[in-house]
């Protein structure tokens, strides 16, 4: 894909951002798992500047390529990308998904503004548009696993909740039943949030 024209510089800083932050995360992250399995994490504090450094000289050593070349990365990475920072905006979450819509919905801008860059027809626009928010959405089901691991690692199975209007215990029926119709309902918001978004901007920018 080629680019259109020059990004401008809103967009350079933007996308700056989003994949300058990709490094230092990445190796703050991998430290605290490491120095966590081997030491456990209370010793993990002094390393925490130094973990920062590796991805800081990958960012000034290729920061500004990737911004120039933001719409002609392969879809593989992307991908690998879109999985890394899912996870973190769960974790950040704390296992509610509410980051990942909002990274859904980045995901749809960036299909449209690719498009509109790579000069692409509107029929080649909806085919992304869809390929991106199913994408978004299988992503979204991986995430949902993930919520399911926790919750039955937590214990969430036979707990008994209290609220002002309910009270009920997690049996076994309850929990998957929960789990099923949130999880379709996460998934399908994610679809049509991610398309949505896409479609949105690709109007803004026709």
């Amino acid at each position: 894909m080629l680019m259109a024209k020059p990004l401008g510089k809103i967009e350079s800083v933007i996308l700056g951002m989003f994949f300058g932050l990709l490094p230092p995360v990445f190796c703050l992250l991998t430290t605290l798992v490491i120095t966590d399995v081997l030491f456990g994490a209370e010793v993990f504090g002094p390393w925490f500047l130094l973990s920062l450094v590796p991805g800081i000289i990958i960012d000034c050593l290729f920061l500004k390529k990737w911004v120039r070349k933001a719409y002609q990365i392969n879809n593989k990475t992307l991908a690998a990308i879109y999985l890394f920072y899912s996870i973190v905006a769960l974790g950040m979450g704390m296992g509610v998904p509410i980051f990942n819509f909002a990274l859904g919905i980045t995901a749809g801008v960036y299909a449209a503004r690719r498009t509109h860059f790579a000069g692409s027809d509107e029929e080649r626009c909806k085919q992304y548009f869809k390929k991106t928010a199913v994408f978004s959405a299988v992503v979204m089901v991986l995430m949902c696993c993930l919520i399911t691991l926790w919750a039955i690692a937590g214990q969430m199975i036979g707990a008994r909740y209290e609220t002002p209007f309910l009270s009920f215990t997690f049996t076994v029926p309850v929990f998957f039943a929960v789990v099923f119709t949130g999880g379709a309902v996460l998934v399908l918001l994610q679809y049509w949030l991610t398309r949505a978004a896409a479609r949105v901007a690709f109007k803004l920018w026709r």
